[in-house]
């Protein structure tokens, strides 16, 4: 770039220095030819010097008339992508510099040519040997503008002309693909040749060339959904196994205890003692208890399962948290603890079902006031809303308590796995599964002795 700005340089002062050159000799010429025919006898030779003067004058119009044609036939090669043009160098020749000038701009747009198409090569190198499927359509008539191998190795299709066309993979699928948002991570399911395949499903929408295209990243997600799906069987069946165990264990040794006495006493051909009696009794009690207990365990479990779906409506965030606080206004004065509530967020929207949000911060508010139960002081509970880019919301609820040890951090959202005496284990777990169907998310930062801090994440 340096070398073609100094070359610039070099041809506009050329160029200026021979028609001014041209325009001084004509303006000369013309003086003396004014001279000689009024102010001289020389009159013939006023003649010859106006011929010079009028051939100069022409030979200054040619000169500029012929460098704008060249510049024009210049510019057409360069507006009709036509780099193949050369001109003559000849060193002898008037436009030596303006020849040479063109000559090397057709250089540096042939170069950088060559390289824009090494780089779509590149690209589509890169784009057709990726491991992810990709699918670019336009959006205005549904045609595939690009699909890589991956895709095609995917669908089992040969190539692909519209969207519409995956019908025959997926009768649903070519709508599914039309209406996922930027930025929203969706999942879809879909079966080849007798085996599913759960795939993540994320869009971008791109402008090329006055188009609007949108681009479609797949990503199968089987094996991991797989090995999760089996990670959170094996922790529930832990958690089902203690729970059984430590209800079907008593009921077992007491109802054996309780058989051997009454076999006992037939045996012996008596009446129970008075004591026996107390601890048949007793006995008794205790299975009725467990047996309460465990049909209360089978209903808890039930409710996990048998979540609504939501009906997802734009909710002001500040009137879920202005109920919420109404709500468990007593409580946080009774046990004097402090609410630091989120304000000047009336104008922010979520999607979500109200009455199901609303369980989900009423099941956060209980356990940070539990979380403090043993403490006297210092105890603040916050609600927090920020944004997350242009889609997202986020809710944190924090508060001051014990905390949560890095050994069950991971097992709290876990059905029936509670760390709290007497806890039944299923409030977080359907927390999780309320903001899982909102399309939305619910995280958790914890540090044992300083507090929690738990994240609802919304889609706005």
């Amino acid at each position: 770039m340096p070398n073609a700005k100094h070359n610039n340089r070099i041809l506009k002062k050329s160029f200026r220095s021979k028609v001014a050159f041209r325009l001084a000799g004509t303006c000369v010429l013309g003086c003396l030819t004014g001279y000689l025919f009024f102010d001289s006898p020389y009159w013939m030779a006023g003649i010859w010097t106006a011929l010079g003067t009028a051939a100069l004058f022409y030979e200054t119009v040619r000169f500029v008339e012929q460098s704008e044609r060249k510049l024009t036939a210049f510019l057409q090669s360069l507006n009709q992508n036509d780099f193949s043009v050369t001109f003559s160098e000849n060193e002898k020749s008037n436009d030596y510099d303006l020849h040479q000038a063109f000559n090397q701009l057709n250089d540096t747009f042939r170069n950088l040519r060559s390289e824009k198409e090494s780089q779509h090569q590149l690209l589509q190198v890169v784009v057709e040997h990726a491991a992810v499927p990709l699918i670019c359509f336009e959006e205005s008539n549904n045609e595939v503008y690009l699909i890589n191998d991956a895709a095609k190795n995917l669908f089992q299709i040969p190539f692909l002309q519209t969207v519409d066309s995956l019908w025959r993979v997926d009768r649903s699928l070519p709508d599914f693909l039309k209406e996922v948002q930027d930025g929203e991570k969706s999942s879809f399911r879909i079966v080849q040749r007798g085996k599913t395949i759960d795939l993540s499903v994320t869009s971008r929408h791109l402008k090329f060339r006055e188009k609007n295209l949108k681009l479609i990243a797949l990503t199968d997600v089987s094996s991991e959904l797989a090995a999760k799906e089996s990670e959170a069987w094996q922790k529930l069946l832990r958690v089902l196994t203690h729970e059984i165990s430590n209800s079907a264990i008593p009921l077992s040794t007491l109802s054996s205890y309780i058989f051997e006495m009454v076999s006992n006493s037939e045996s012996e051909d008596r009446r129970l003692t008075p004591e026996e009696r107390t601890d048949m009794l007793d006995s008794l009690r205790t299975i009725d208890q467990r047996s309460k207990s465990l049909k209360e365990f089978v209903q808890n479990f039930r409710s996990v399962n048998q979540i609504p779906e939501p009906v997802l409506v734009k909710i002001p965030v500040g009137e879920i948290i202005s109920e919420v606080t109404r709500l468990f206004t007593p409580e946080l004065n009774k046990q004097n603890i402090v609410l630091h509530a989120a304000n000047g967020h009336g104008s922010c929207n979520i999607y979500a079902d109200k009455n199901l949000t609303m369980q989900v911060l009423i099941n956060l508010m209980k356990n940070a006031i539990e979380s403090m139960s043993n403490y006297i002081e210092g105890k603040d509970i916050h609600i927090e809303v920020g944004r997350e880019g242009n889609r997202y919301v986020n809710i944190n609820v924090s508060d001051t308590g014990c905390g949560i040890a890095a050994e069950d951090i991971d097992q709290i959202f876990v059905p029936f796995y509670s760390t709290k005496k007497g806890g039944s284990g299923i409030g977080l777990s359907i927390s999780q599964q309320i903001m899982q169907k909102q399309k939305g998310n619910i995280m958790v930062r914890s540090s044992p002795g300083n507090g929690s801090v738990f994240t609802l994440n919304f889609t706005c």
